[in-house]
């Protein structure tokens, strides 16, 4: 005869609290895990229609999110500027505030209507088990996801040539947050691996109380720099640190006990189901799976992607920095002063379609820029005006760039001087063990 373990009602509060996060939640990670294929890239290497019906499918989570946000800004929350822009670079537009709303608001409302219905159980000892191993692979996925892309220094690269010549004090604070982290190698890869931690510590049923806590620290610290330095993740990362202490709260009791009361405690989890061997083969089965795919994109995606836009992609034809040494307009030699608001100051080539035009006045303009390396030609135009396009012959050498031709009715000619951004104080400096003074520019 098996033995049956007697578990304590919860108090009313606790069943309010537990069914509003269970909905919450729910309505905040959703199509999560659904949208979590292993190895769906590779498959659809395959062939695209293997799985193209189910992301097909997949995608009407986001069309009636997309047509149901804007009517609630305009209908009830009356916005005065329509919603159309949705989440995208930034994960904190109007749109994904309204969302946030709604999905507040609905799981208040769902929480309400399942507590009537349901307002004879004791507990939800067995519902809270599945819902916190769901949240422990979304917290995992999302720590290893962003973890790997700062070990291998894509998610805050190396400060490009825009960023080293910009002003210091025209840059954005989340652009200075990035430049620090991005600026040092080692530090973008220890911020990377914490959260790499994290990720792996959550997988484990035995480190899962100490791999919550860990991402508590980690994920509050990422909190701190989105909304210090206006990072637009605030949303997302908050969301990450609640689940962090949802997963953490039932324990924190004893962590205070223990450490701060000094008081012998004893950890245990308060449910774990009873499995048979086929069930048990199955969850170990899924569990590699999803830690295969985890490491398989995390570490060979991430190699990938520093080859095509990381530390070591290709670098385009003329790149670098150019400071211009003669600009000649229509045959005057134009004189460098810091009034002129025509006059090319810098030409920054960073990027294989776009360079970046420095005024005397410190203003930038960004231009297409394509190069043709074997019929020395680059065509040239606003990044947002395509209907006026410009050739000029160039001719380069590692220390010069001679730039000839006709821009609107002008003619110019423009002769600029290759800076060697290595030059730059905050490449060059590099690590020392000893600083007889504080190195502090």
């Amino acid at each position: 005869m098996k033995n049956i373990t007697i578990y304590q009602p919860w108090t009313f509060a606790q069943k309010i609290i537990f069914r509003f996060f269970f909905c919450f939640f729910i309505f905040y990670i959703f199509p999560f895990p659904l949208n979590n294929i292993p190895f769906a890239t590779e498959i659809n290497k395959i062939s695209e229609k293997i799985l193209s019906w189910y992301t097909y499918l997949l995608d009407y989570v986001t069309i009636f999110w997309h047509w149901l946000i804007p009517g609630i800004g305009k209908k009830i929350l009356q916005l005065k500027t329509p919603i159309t822009i949705f989440t995208n670079g930034s994960g904190d537009t109007t749109y994904d505030y309204v969302l946030l709303l709604t999905q507040f608001v609905s799981a208040i409302f769902f929480s309400a209507v399942w507590g009537f219905i349901d307002r004879k159980r004791s507990n939800y000892i067995m519902a809270n088990y599945w819902l916190c191993v769901l949240l422990r692979y979304f917290l995992a996925s999302m720590m290893l996801s962003y973890g790997f892309i700062k070990v291998f220094h894509l998610q805050m690269p190396s400060p490009n040539l825009y960023r080293l010549v910009q002003p210091y004090g025209d840059s954005s604070p989340m652009g200075l947050a990035w430049t620090y982290v991005g600026q040092s190698k080692g530090f973008s890869a220890l911020v990377g691996w914490s959260e790499v931690l994290c990720g792996v510590l959550l997988l484990f049923r035995k480190t899962i109380l100490i791999g919550a806590l860990f991402s508590l620290i980690v994920m509050g610290n990422v909190v701190a720099i989105n909304f210090c330095y206006d990072v637009p993740v605030k949303i997302l990362s908050s969301f990450l640190e609640i689940v962090a202490l949802y997963l953490s709260g039932p324990y924190l009791k004893k962590i205070f006990q223990f450490f701060i009361m000094q008081k012998v405690v004893g950890i245990s989890y308060f449910y774990q189901p009873h499995f048979t061997n086929k069930q048990r083969l199955l969850k170990i089965f899924l569990k590699c799976l999803f830690i295969a795919d985890a490491l398989f994109y995390g570490i060979k995606g991430s190699i990938d992607n520093t080859k095509k836009y990381g530390d070591y992609a290709p670098k385009p034809p003329l790149h670098g920095i150019y400071n211009t040494e003669v600009f000649i307009r229509n045959n005057d030699t134009i004189a460098p002063l810091t009034t002129d608001t025509t006059r090319w100051r810098q030409i920054i080539v960073q990027t294989k379609e776009y360079a970046r035009i420095k005024l005397m006045n410190d203003t930038f303009r960004t231009y297409v820029f394509k190069v043709d390396t074997t019929l020395k030609k680059i065509t040239l135009y606003p990044r947002l005006d395509s209907s006026h396009k410009y050739t000029l012959n160039y001719y380069s050498d590692t220390a010069h760039l001679t730039l000839s031709g006709r821009i609107k009715n002008d003619s110019f000619f423009i002769r600029a001087k290759r800076y060697d951004e290595r030059q730059f104080r905050l490449i060059n400096r590099g690590f020392h063990w000893i600083n007889e003074y504080p190195y502090n520019r």
